[in-house]
């Protein structure tokens, strides 16, 4: 008898560590969509620093010069078009947990106003850019952190 009450015991505990690691994983994927303005610095710290981003055919596997790149192309476009504001959104996001590691699919929408200027130029006031993206996370130290990033157009 004490060894079935053993095995629901650790059953049931697994079952519930699966269920909050999930939810934690959800948490950092919002955390990361919420975090996608124009300005990154938030997001890269819910990142490995090995990351790999694939995005629009190009893989990226150093997440330093990854988030380089995608910082200088956001300040030009600050520069570029004053008033300029992105906001992205996340549905449908699906999670597995194994272990120490989570695989994740969902939507995302990127909108990014045109700001006043760019309207008054002749540009579309919002432009959205919808993707379908997976994230694999592992758990380093405690934290789910994201080591890979796939985004693909969404027909």
């Amino acid at each position: 008898m004490k060894k079935i009450l053993f095995f629901l015991c650790a059953f049931a505990f697994s079952t519930f560590s699966i269920a909050d690691d999930a939810a934690d994983v959800e948490a950092v994927i919002h955390q990361y969509i919420n975090s996608e303005t124009l300005d990154l610095s938030e997001q890269t710290k819910l990142m490995a620093s090995d990351r790999t981003y694939i995005t629009n055919g190009i893989r990226f596997t150093n997440n330093e010069k990854s988030m380089a790149i995608q910082t200088a192309g956001n300040d030009v476009l600050r520069r570029a078009r004053p008033g300029i504001k992105r906001i992205a959104t996340v549905e449908d996001i699906m999670v597995r947990v194994n272990g120490n590691s989570a695989v994740s699919s969902f939507y995302r929408s990127i909108n990014t106003s045109s700001g006043v200027e760019g309207v008054r130029a002749g540009q579309s006031p919002m432009n959205t850019n919808y993707q379908t993206g997976t994230m694999v996370l592992f758990k380093i130290n405690g934290d789910w952190k994201i080591v890979h990033t796939h985004y693909s157009p969404t027909k």
